[in-house]
Protein backbone atom coordinates (compact mmCIF):
# COMPACT_ATOMS: atom_id res chain seq x y z
CA UNK A 1 0.00 0.00 0.00
CA UNK A 2 2.71 2.00 0.91
CA UNK A 3 4.30 1.83 -2.60
CA UNK A 4 0.94 2.90 -3.95
CA UNK A 5 1.77 5.88 -2.13
CA UNK A 6 5.38 6.40 -4.06
CA UNK A 7 3.75 5.73 -7.52
CA UNK A 8 1.01 8.33 -7.15
CA UNK A 9 3.27 11.02 -6.32
CA UNK A 10 5.19 10.30 -8.81
CA UNK A 11 2.72 10.51 -11.31
CA UNK A 12 1.62 14.04 -9.95
CA UNK A 13 -1.47 12.84 -8.39
CA UNK A 14 -2.43 12.94 -4.82
CA UNK A 15 -1.44 10.78 -2.21
CA UNK A 16 -2.01 12.15 1.07
CA UNK A 17 -4.52 10.46 2.32
CA UNK A 18 -2.45 7.21 1.47
CA UNK A 19 0.65 8.61 2.33
CA UNK A 20 -1.01 9.58 6.09
CA UNK A 21 -2.25 5.72 6.21
CA UNK A 22 1.04 4.65 5.73
CA UNK A 23 2.79 6.82 8.56
CA UNK A 24 0.09 5.99 10.81
CA UNK A 25 0.51 2.47 9.75
CA UNK A 26 4.22 2.45 10.22
CA UNK A 27 3.81 3.99 13.34
CA UNK A 28 1.83 1.36 14.90
CA UNK A 29 3.85 -1.26 14.01
CA UNK A 30 7.13 0.19 15.42
CA UNK A 31 4.73 1.20 18.70
CA UNK A 32 3.17 -2.89 18.94
CA UNK A 33 6.80 -3.89 19.55
CA UNK A 34 8.25 -1.34 22.31
CA UNK A 35 7.23 -2.26 25.46
CA UNK A 36 5.77 -5.29 24.61
CA UNK A 37 6.22 -6.58 28.58
CA UNK A 38 4.54 -3.20 29.86
CA UNK A 39 5.80 -1.13 32.67
CA UNK A 40 6.30 -2.78 36.36
CA UNK A 41 4.16 -0.92 38.28
CA UNK A 42 3.42 -3.85 41.22
CA UNK A 43 5.64 -6.24 42.70
CA UNK A 44 7.03 -8.19 45.71
CA UNK A 45 10.58 -7.38 46.63
CA UNK A 46 10.76 -9.92 48.90
CA UNK A 47 9.56 -13.07 46.65
CA UNK A 48 11.91 -11.39 44.05
CA UNK A 49 15.03 -11.87 46.18
CA UNK A 50 14.37 -15.57 46.95
CA UNK A 51 13.19 -16.19 42.99
CA UNK A 52 16.75 -14.18 41.94
CA UNK A 53 18.73 -16.42 44.32
CA UNK A 54 17.53 -19.54 43.25
CA UNK A 55 16.80 -18.11 39.43
CA UNK A 56 19.37 -15.97 38.77
CA UNK A 57 22.04 -15.48 41.81
CA UNK A 58 24.17 -18.63 39.58
CA UNK A 59 24.81 -16.05 37.11
CA UNK A 60 24.77 -12.71 38.53
CA UNK A 61 26.35 -10.68 41.51
CA UNK A 62 23.87 -8.85 43.86
CA UNK A 63 25.36 -8.54 47.14
CA UNK A 64 21.91 -8.04 48.71
CA UNK A 65 21.04 -11.08 47.91
CA UNK A 66 24.40 -12.95 48.59
CA UNK A 67 24.96 -14.05 45.17
CA UNK A 68 28.21 -14.04 43.39
CA UNK A 69 27.67 -15.37 39.56
CA UNK A 70 30.41 -14.82 37.07
CA UNK A 71 28.67 -15.97 33.67
CA UNK A 72 26.23 -12.47 34.16
CA UNK A 73 27.33 -8.91 34.61
CA UNK A 74 27.04 -7.72 37.99
CA UNK A 75 23.79 -5.94 38.94
CA UNK A 76 25.12 -3.85 41.39
CA UNK A 77 28.15 -2.73 38.96
CA UNK A 78 25.24 -2.28 36.07
CA UNK A 79 23.19 0.23 38.23
CA UNK A 80 25.23 1.79 40.70
CA UNK A 81 25.63 4.99 39.23
CA UNK A 82 22.26 5.27 38.39
CA UNK A 83 21.31 4.81 42.17
CA UNK A 84 24.14 7.41 43.11
CA UNK A 85 23.42 10.71 43.90
CA UNK A 86 24.38 12.73 41.36
CA UNK A 87 21.69 10.91 39.11
CA UNK A 88 18.66 9.44 41.62
CA UNK A 89 15.57 10.64 40.40
CA UNK A 90 12.36 9.99 41.42
CA UNK A 91 12.07 7.18 38.71
CA UNK A 92 14.86 5.89 39.12
CA UNK A 93 13.39 2.92 40.51
CA UNK A 94 10.33 2.61 37.94
CA UNK A 95 13.14 2.53 35.05
CA UNK A 96 15.34 0.15 36.49
CA UNK A 97 12.38 -2.29 36.95
CA UNK A 98 11.28 -1.29 33.50
CA UNK A 99 14.53 -2.30 31.86
CA UNK A 100 15.07 -5.84 34.23
CA UNK A 101 11.87 -7.02 33.13
CA UNK A 102 12.52 -6.28 29.60
CA UNK A 103 16.48 -8.17 30.32
CA UNK A 104 14.27 -11.13 31.69
CA UNK A 105 11.47 -11.45 28.56
CA UNK A 106 14.27 -10.68 25.84
CA UNK A 107 17.33 -11.98 26.69
CA UNK A 108 20.26 -12.50 24.81
CA UNK A 109 22.81 -15.54 24.83
CA UNK A 110 23.91 -16.62 27.09
CA UNK A 111 20.81 -15.66 29.36
CA UNK A 112 18.02 -17.73 28.94
CA UNK A 113 14.74 -15.88 27.99
CA UNK A 114 11.93 -16.03 30.78
CA UNK A 115 13.77 -17.81 33.51
CA UNK A 116 10.18 -16.32 35.48
CA UNK A 117 7.69 -15.33 33.86
CA UNK A 118 4.40 -12.37 34.62
CA UNK A 119 4.42 -11.94 38.27
CA UNK A 120 7.38 -13.79 39.43
CA UNK A 121 9.39 -11.43 36.69
CA UNK A 122 8.05 -8.53 38.39
CA UNK A 123 8.89 -9.82 41.61
CA UNK A 124 12.17 -9.63 40.48
CA UNK A 125 12.34 -6.98 38.70
CA UNK A 126 11.02 -4.71 42.07
CA UNK A 127 14.00 -6.35 43.73
CA UNK A 128 16.88 -5.76 41.72
CA UNK A 129 15.83 -2.15 41.46
CA UNK A 130 15.08 -1.63 45.16
CA UNK A 131 18.56 -3.77 46.36
CA UNK A 132 21.15 -3.21 43.28
CA UNK A 133 24.39 -1.31 44.46
CA UNK A 134 22.53 -1.06 47.74
CA UNK A 135 24.32 -3.83 50.31
CA UNK A 136 22.62 -3.45 53.37
CA UNK A 137 19.08 -3.21 51.61
CA UNK A 138 16.72 -5.00 53.62
CA UNK A 139 13.24 -6.25 53.51
CA UNK A 140 10.27 -6.33 55.59
CA UNK A 141 7.87 -9.54 55.55
CA UNK A 142 5.61 -7.34 52.89
CA UNK A 143 8.31 -6.02 50.57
Amino acid sequence: MCGVASAAKASGRRAKPVVLLCGVASAALVAAGCGAVGRVTSGDPATGKRLFVSKCGSCHVLEAAGTTGKVGPSLDDAFRADKSSNFRSSGTEQTIRDVVRGQIAYAEKPMPTNLVRGREADDVAFFVARCAAEPACTLSASG
